[in-house]
């Protein structure tokens, strides 16, 4: 179970399928009855429920002595815990999915498609899978005695970054004086590429709830102290600061010596995603289900879901189900790049999919393509910050989304009952082509423009006589 939370109140056909043979019908003789009959198909070809869902022999990206089942009504878990010789480790409702999951160990030996493939014809089961794991999909270099192209939180991007990382306390570069010590940064391309300025003097996502669900942040950072009014550490209770959440909570609400899109948004910020801090941190399905179903509870209204991985069903119930509710999702498209398959969340259906492009509107060279791919934001060489104070240039689709879950946050200021198909549409109607015309698959309708987007909705106050 989760621990550390803390929250605070604010305001034959060839479609596979096949045909029953049935009689023909008989002509009835003169003066009598038609005997004809239609035959039932038999039980082999009546449709077999998919209870389980078995990984393909070449899919990894799983935790390979776990597996999360539904019981059907009236059976007792432990019964079924001992058939397949696996150990409770968590029992958990997820309204947004409508489930209650069980996850469990299985005992050393044990082979997991083996058991999902027991599972899937046991009655006592109603849905089966793997514990999935999920990559964050951002590189970063920062000051910790990095060589440049090394990554902080990722191993799918590439992209160098340009110089070394920053300290806003270190004495060798801080302004002198009776002046307040100011650490001066190289510019932020973001700022003009998205005309913040003028976006900022229509909104800047005040009393909106936007949800991260990521690694550690660095709460005392100055960029974003002050930002997270609640905080749930789905893994192990220590909240410790990453650099990859850290970055996009700063993308989303720095005040500080970086310009935020919308800086006075509120963050829930949930931590589902664990590993040291120079090395790529993992998450898995549990935990995620677990951050998303506690962000909703603490009424986000925009949530920030910048990784990647398999797909998996519960996951996409949960965000239909959060959708449902009203919360919009934004997603990286993934870093994967041209040749990858679809990476989910971001392939989901129920969620914006986001790709990266640089100061000169360039794809970033990893980012996944495909026709899930809703807008572009910038995601290359983007200045951020890190835990410890520090500052660095970050790439890839993670922080482009955070980005655009940012923009949402401004436009959720302006009219609060926007909904995630609206909300799709807006940040299309409203992007720059880039590209071929049109949408296509790797831009998808184009670069945000946070103004634009923010002229399409109408401000509360004027929606109601």
């Amino acid at each position: 179970m989760p621990g550390l939370v803390f929250a605070q109140t604010a305001g034959g056909t060839g479609d596979g399928k096949r045909i029953a043979p049935t009689t023909s019908p008989q002509q009835p003789a003169a003066g009598g009855t038609n005997r004809s009959m239609r035959v039932p198909p038999g039980s082999w070809l009546q449709p077999r429920t998919q209870r389980s869902i078995v990984p393909a022999l070449d899919e990894n990206r799983f935790v390979p002595d776990e597996v999360l089942f539904e019981l059907a009504p009236n059976v007792e878990a432990e019964a079924v815990l001992r058939r397949y010789g696996a150990t409770l480790i968590a029992r958990q409702r997820f309204d947004l999915a409508g489930v209650t999951i069980i996850r469990a160990k299985l005992e050393a030996g044990r082979d997991l498609r083996a058991v999902l493939t027991e599972m899937g014809d046991d009655t006592n089961i109603t849905g089966a899978q793997p514990n999935f794991l999920f990559e964050l999909q951002q590189d970063s270099l920062s000051e910790a005695g990095k060589q440049p192209g090394a990554a902080t939180a990722s191993s799918d991007a590439s992209t160098p970054a340009p110089t070394q990382g920053l300290r806003l306390a270190d004495p060798a570069t801080a302004a002198r004086g009776n002046a307040a010590v100011r650490r001066i940064l190289p510019p932020q391309y973001v700022v003009d590429k998205l005309r913040l300025s003028e976006a900022r003097k229509l909104a800047q996502g005040r009393n909106i709830r936007v949800g991260i669900i990521d690694s550690g942040v660095d709460m005392e950072h100055p960029e974003i102290r002050g930002s997270v009014v609640g905080y749930l550490d789905a893994i192990d209770g220590l909240a410790t600061p990453h650099a990859h959440g850290t970055s996009m909570a700063t993308a989303i609400v720095a005040h500080g010596e970086l310009q935020g899109i919308a800086p006075a948004a509120r963050l829930i910020v949930a931590r589902a995603f664990g590993g040291p801090q120079a090395a790529s941190a993992n998450g898995k399905s549990f935990q995620i289900l677990t951050a998303l179903e506690w962000i909703v509870q603490q009424r986000a209204k925009v949530v920030n879901l910048s990784f990647a991985g398999p797909q998996d069903r519960l996951l996409s119930k949960a965000l239909a189900g959060a959708k449902e509710r009203g919360v919009i999702t934004v997603a990286a498209a993934g870093n994967g790049g041209a040749r990858s398959a679809p990476l989910y969340p971001g392939a989901d259906p129920s969620v914006i999919a986001v790709t990266a492009t640089d100061a000169e509107d360039k794809v970033f060279g990893d980012a996944n393509r495909g026709s899930y791919v809703a807008v572009a934001a910038p995601g290359v060489d983007v200045l951020t910050a890190e835990p410890g104070g520090r500052y660095a240039f970050t790439s890839g689709t993670s922080i482009a989304a955070a980005h655009v879950t940012a923009l949402v946050a401004l436009l959720l200021e302006k009219q609060p009952e926007l909904d995630a198909d609206s909300a799709r549409r807006v940040l299309a109607e409203s992007a720059t082509d880039l590209g071929s015309r049109g949408r296509d698959p790797v831009y998808g309708a184009g670069r945000i423009d946070p103004p634009t987007a923010l002229a399409r909705v109408l401000p509360v106050a004027t929606a109601r006589p």
